[in-house]
């Protein structure tokens, strides 16, 4: 029928249709020897066939291509653009019928006019659920765009009990599923699978897709993430924390609603008592294309972690805090034996600590290419890190306790030094630094104000922890 273009032709071929749909064969008793069975089970089958059918792609995309155009549509047209509603227009630099504001939901209004009356083509209304589930989050993240694909998802809900009344007798498979599978259709549309997704189950939810052609791409899967992260987040903490692994697995897979999976994972594993540090969640919120180094939250960069409570972005700070601890001394200063003790030193102060941040030798930036744990140590830092430009074999470590700021060295016989935060000798935020009096080693010079400076001779810890 869809191959039929003809608009003289339309009226006709869409009463055609839905009169045979609407036989209401599947209400006569026949009998039912051999001869009789094979070709009712066929035209059940070539039925079914119909009922789902979507008009060529070609056809479907000109029509959209049209509305783009600004073009407007008869009403053959209106039909094959309903499956196309959310295809990109190459011609249209990858623009979207859903995406179009004013003009789609104008489009919205006119098929809810027809299914009011009476005449809107079932297979119009399952066009627009096809569009609905070919959804791609992936590609779909504009403002329009989204706001589009809510209005067709409220005008599915309010349509479908229309639609559904309308029909009687024999139904499409994609009826008979949806009358089961209402949900599908409201703002919490996947509540009814989630529980049994996150339990590994997915031969139900397999076969919803196949019924109602779910693609792989679809929203849905994403939105099927995000119900088994809402329920996860209701268990007591040992079930939660052992089930994060699999949770953070998920996200990857589907990042569709990622943002607001992080919200509720970080957010529940706050409440976990103790909360200790979990490295994998750490490595994976704050790598540079998820929600990037919590340090960068103050710069206005990483801005997704306003998502979040305080509470919860200070703990991964801390998280990530500790570790750069670690890893200046445990990688960059122990490169040159000049830790000196100093890790389990500044150990003791971790919970004071309230801020970080690398500064990198020439020497380490370089080194990179050839040591994969340096390499991996910028990586994690990137955005948030300096370099130093006047020692090439040196590395800093800065690090705020309270009110004040403390530098440290990677490499003998440089000093540490301890300044007011507010009476600094430099910026803290520079993307370069000489690393020399000039700047972070100031304090050597006896007219620049310095709280404290720590020489690292034997002993030096007792008399830097009576000062500190």
């Amino acid at each position: 029928r869809y191959m039929l273009t003809s608009p003289a032709i339309v009226n006709l071929s869409r009463s055609l249709a839905d009169a045979i749909e609407s036989l209401g064969l599947s209400s006569v008793v026949f009998g039912a020897p051999a001869l009789v069975e094979k070709p009712a089970k066929q035209s059940e089958a070539m039925f079914q066939g119909y009922a789902k059918a979507k008009p060529t792609k070609e056809d479907a995309y000109g029509a959209a291509r049209a509305f783009l155009r600004g073009a407007e549509l008869d009403a053959w047209q209106r039909d094959l653009v309903a499956s196309a509603i959310c295809d990109p227009v190459r011609e249209q630099a990858g623009a979207t019928v859903i995406g179009a504001q004013d003009r789609f939901l104008k489009l919205l209004r006119g098929y809810r006019a027809e299914v009011d009356r009476g005449d809107l083509w079932r297979l119009t209304w399952h066009g627009l659920l096809y569009s609905y589930f070919n959804f791609d989050l992936d590609s779909n993240k504009g403002a329009a765009t989204l706001a589009g694909w809510e209005a067709l998802r409220k005008f599915l809900e309010e349509t479908w009990p229309i639609i559904d009344k309308q029909s009687e007798g024999l139904l499409p498979a994609w009826m008979s599923v949806l009358r089961n599978e209402r949900e599908l259709l409201t703002k919490d549309p996947v509540e009814k699978h989630a529980k049994a997704f996150l339990r590994g189950e997915h031969d139900g939810v397999d076969a919803l897709a196949a019924d109602l052609g779910i693609p792989p791409s679809s929203w849905f899967w994403h939105a099927l993430v995000l119900g088994a992260v809402k329920h996860a987040t209701l268990d007591i903490d040992s079930k939660f924390r052992e089930r994060l692994p699999k949770l953070l697995d998920l996200i990857q897979g589907k990042p569709g609603f990622r943002d607001e999976a992080l919200e509720l994972i970080l957010t529940r594993y706050h409440a976990c008592k103790g909360a200790p540090a979990d490295e994998r969640l750490r490595d994976y919120v704050c790598e540079p294309s998820v929600w990037k180094n919590p340090k960068l939250k103050a710069a206005g960069i990483a801005t997704a972690w306003n998502r979040v409570s305080d509470p919860v972005w200070q703990m991964v700070l801390n998280w990530v805090n500790e570790r750069n601890l670690k890893d200046f001394f445990d990688i960059l200063a122990a490169r040159n034996q000049a830790d000196e003790g100093r890790l389990a030193f500044w150990s003791k102060y971790l919970k004071q600590i309230s801020w970080t941040r690398l500064v990198f030798g020439a020497d380490t930036m370089a080194l990179q290419r050839a040591n994969v744990e340096v390499r991996n140590l910028i990586a994690r830092e990137e955005g948030a890190y300096a370099q130093l430009s006047g020692k090439r074999e040196v590395d800093a470590f800065m690090m705020q306790i309270g009110s004040y700021l403390i530098i440290e060295f990677s490499k003998k016989p440089n000093a540490c030094y301890v300044y007011q935060a507010d009476q600094l000798p430099f910026e803290p935020y520079n993307r370069h630094y000489d690393g020399g009096t000039a700047d972070l080693a100031a304090g050597f010079r006896g007219h620049v104000e310095c709280a404290l400076r720590i020489v690292h001779r034997p002993g030096w810890g007792a008399n830097a922890e009576r000062e500190l």
